[in-house]
Parts: C-alpha cells; sequence; structure tokens
C-alpha cells in the first residue's frame, strides 16, 4: 500500500500537481526516508528551504547511499547560502556517482564562487567530456574563461554550447559561424547550401557561404547589405549596446582631438544606419548628411532629428552621384563589408574639400596573415594595418593618425580595430 502511494505520489509530483502530491507524501513519510526525502526536494522547489532541509537531512540519516539524495541536499544548502555544507554533499554525491554530470556542473559553480577557479574549470571541463550533447558545461566554462581573458577558448566552448542547445534561439548565421568555431566547416557549409537549397538567390545565405569556403569577393553584394540591416533595424541600437559597440566613442574622441570648432563643417555620415553617431557629428556641423542602404536603418535615423538630410543609397553610388564637398566624411564601421578600399578611398577624397577630413574605423587583420584583407566566417572584412595606409597614400590623404581599438565584443571577446582619421592634402 505504501509503495503504491508512493508511486502516485511522485507521478503527481513530475506532473506538476504540487499539492496534492505534498498531500501524499506527509501521508507516508513518517514511515519512509524515500518520501521524506522528495517531499523535502518539493518544498525547495517551492521555495521553503528551512523545512526541506530538515526532512532531507532526515531521510539521509536513514539512508546515506543515493548519490541523487546528497546532490539534492547538496541544491538545498546552496540555496540557504550555506556554501561548505553544499560542497561537502556535492562531493559525496561525486563519490557516489563519478559520472553525475549536474552536480559536476553544480559543484564547479560552487568553486567558482568562493574563487577556487582552478578546481571549478576541472569539474566543468570533465563535464563538458561526459556529455558533449548538454550545452550547460558548455557555456559555464565559456563564461569562466571570458573571465580570465581567455577569448578564444571561450570562444570555442560557446559555439559547443549553442551547437548543442536545443533551446536556444539559433539563427542559420550564428549556427554556421559556431560550426566553423570548432573546426566543422563542412557542417557550416551544409547549412548554407541547404537554406540556398530553400530559398534560392537569398543574399545573405549566398554571402555567408562564401565566407565559410574562404572565398573572397572584393566586397559583400549590395543585396546581403541591405537585406542584414533591414532584418535588424528595430533591435539595432540594443544589439549593439549589448556588444559594447564603441563606434560613437571612437568619433567622439577624434573629433575631440582635431579640435573642430562648434556647428563649422559640413559632414557626410556614410553608413549612417540608425543614427548613433548623428548626435556627435551634429555637434560640429551646420549641415549633416547621413546615407545608408537600409530604408528601415534610415527610418530609424530620421527619428534622431540630427540629420539635414538622408538619403538610401549605396555609398560608392552616392559618392558618384553627388557633387557636394564636404568637410568631414565618416565611416564608422561600415568599410568592414569591402574587401577592397582602393575603390572607395578614391570616392570618398574626391568628396573631401581641400584639407577635409576622413574618419573611419575597420577591422584588424593579424599582421602574420601575409593578406591584404580577408573575409571572416562572421561575414566581414578584416584589413591589415599597410594596406590601408598604402591605399590612403595613394588616393591622395596625408599619412593618418591610427590608433588600435576595440570595435566592439563578440562573445565577450574583444573584436580588435583600428581607428583612421586622414586629412585631405591641399
Amino acid at each position: 500500500m505504501a509503495d503504491d502511494l508512493m508511486d502516485q505520489a511522485m507521478r503527481l509530483h513530475l506532473a506538476g500537481r504540487h499539492a496534492e502530491s505534498e498531500a501524499l507524501y506527509r501521508q507516508i513519510a513518517p514511515d519512509s526516508a524515500k518520501a521524506k526525502h522528495y517531499l523535502g526536494f518539493l518544498l525547495q522547489q517551492t521555495g521553503r528551504m528551512e523545512e526541506a532541509l530538515e526532512l532531507i537531512e532526515a531521510s539521509l540519516l536513514h539512508d546515506n547511499f543515493h548519490s541523487e539524495w546528497h546532490y539534492n541536499h547538496g541544491i538545498v544548502l546552496d540555496k540557504l547560502g550555506r556554501c561548505n555544507e553544499a560542497i561537502a554533499a556535492f562531493e559525496h554525491s561525486l563519490k557516489l556517482a563519478p559520472d553525475n554530470y549536474f552536480c559536476k556542473t553544480s559543484l564547479g559553480a560552487l568553486f567558482e564562487k568562493t574563487g577556487e577557479i582552478d578546481r571549478a574549470e576541472h569539474l566543468y571541463r570533465e563535464a563538458s567530456q561526459l556529455d558533449p550533447h548538454c550545452p550547460d558545461a558548455h557555456y559555464l566554462l565559456a563564461s569562466l574563461l571570458v573571465a580570465q581573458g581567455r577569448f578564444l577558448e571561450a570562444r570555442y566552448f560557446n559555439s559547443l554550447g549553442l551547437i548543442a542547445d536545443p533551446a536556444r534561439d539559433k539563427s542559420k548565421i550564428r549556427l554556421g559561424i559556431a560550426y566553423c568555431e570548432v573546426g566543422e566547416k563542412d557542417w557550416a557549409i551544409a547549412l548554407m547550401e541547404n537554406w540556398l537549397l530553400e530559398e534560392p538567390g537569398n543574399p545573405v545565405a549566398s554571402h555567408m557561404l562564401a565566407a565559410f569556403r574562404g572565398d573572397a569577393p572584393e566586397r559583400c553584394s549590395e543585396r546581403y547589405v541591405e537585406a542584414a540591416f533591414d532584418k535588424f533595424a528595430a533591435q539595432f541600437d540594443s544589439i549593439l549596446s549589448r556588444l559594447e559597440y564603441a563606434g560613437p566613442r571612437l568619433l567622439r574622441e577624434e573629433l575631440q582631438r582635431t579640435g573642430f570648432a562648434q556647428h563649422s563643417l559640413k559632414a557626410l555620415d556614410l553608413g549612417c544606419g540608425t543614427g548613433l553617431n548623428g548626435q556627435i557629428l551634429k555637434s560640429v556641423s551646420h549641415t549633416l548628411t547621413g546615407v545608408d542602404i537600409s530604408r528601415a536603418m534610415l527610418d530609424a535615423a530620421e527619428k534622431t532629428q540630427c540629420y539635414d538630410f538622408l538619403f538610401k543609397s549605396e555609398i560608392c553610388a552616392f559618392l558618384d552621384e553627388s557633387r557636394d564637398r564636404f568637410d568631414l566624411i565618416t565611416c564608422m564601421d561600415t568599410l568592414i563589408y569591402f574587401g577592397n578600399l582602393g575603390p572607395v578611398f578614391s570616392k570618398i577624397h574626391a568628396r573631401l574639400a581641400p584639407g577635409g577630413q576622413f574618419v573611419f574605423t575597420t577591422e584588424k587583420l593579424a599582421p602574420d596573415s601575409g593578406e591584404k584583407y580577408e573575409l571572416g566566417i562572421t561575414g566581414r572584412y578584416r584589413h591589415s594595418e599597410d594596406y590601408v595606409a598604402r591605399l590612403l597614400e595613394e588616393a591622395g590623404f596625408e599619412p593618418p593618425f591610427a590608433k588600435n581599438a576595440a570595435i566592439r565584443k563578440e562573445s565577450g571577446q574583444p573584436v580588435e580595430g583600428r581607428l583612421y582619421s586622414a586629412r585631405k592634402r591641399r
């Protein structure tokens, strides 16, 4: 009879019918260590920690050989802030069942909390290997590695977590990048190829396929850039805030360094996006023009009321068609969609007044790559410092002011970039 009631109580518990389950557990508990334990477990689930602890400890006095029971004991102790006792409970659980995945991650989290980082990392790595298809340990390990500045390792484990995580909302692009990060580029390529079978000619899938294959066209297609930015326009500012996008700060610092007078310039913001740089540029501009290929981005930029003129255009096409001369042209986080910078530098030079200033950012290519530029798996271009400096000189600019800077963060890792400020020769 007691066994039947216990089975019924546990079924109700699993079904989330806690009040009915609790009543049955309490009926059986005086004569059953198992009922005491699972009543305690239910109570901790519903926030009644002190009574939960009392019942679980009473159950362990009668039966001390269940790894799961010691694990549940540790959970309650942890929630009550009794960290050292929780560690002891988890360690006892692991002695009885060394392959308890969630006990390893829970104990690792406690060691991380108490500053025993090496022990935490060891447990996370063990759990990660124990069940590679469960994302928790991958994410915990990635977070720990980010805190230590071990970004490459962190990115690898974060990607493993993303691939394994069934609940995560995964775009095809993010999943493809994750496959590349863990050395499974063939999976990333297949993902894009299947996307193109579903949507022939999709510009985003076509571009990312080229990136994953290592094929680098001279620039991103207009259709890709427009489609990508139209899609993200509504969340663009919040996304960049989360990524700690540094463009506006870098631009403000550069304008302060150059000492432009208030409202003195005719300025052009190429790739203006939602207008994040508009307020900064407005302070030094008597006329401010914004250009972007995405209508959705321009609609957001218009709401800032910073721009005197806004044009929907690909930036090279705008530069070709315009007959205006500008004192300042900015191109923040936009040239990452161009590989060959020669044509755009020449066009910008032609639209600057004598002595005009060109301020822009690039993503930085490692010096040992031996390339002028490369298309990364993110779908963005990185450029070498020597290449950029040479093209600026060839286009007719004075030697630029330049400095390294983290442009944004991805997976907690700073994306290394470079700010340039070049004056047109008079």
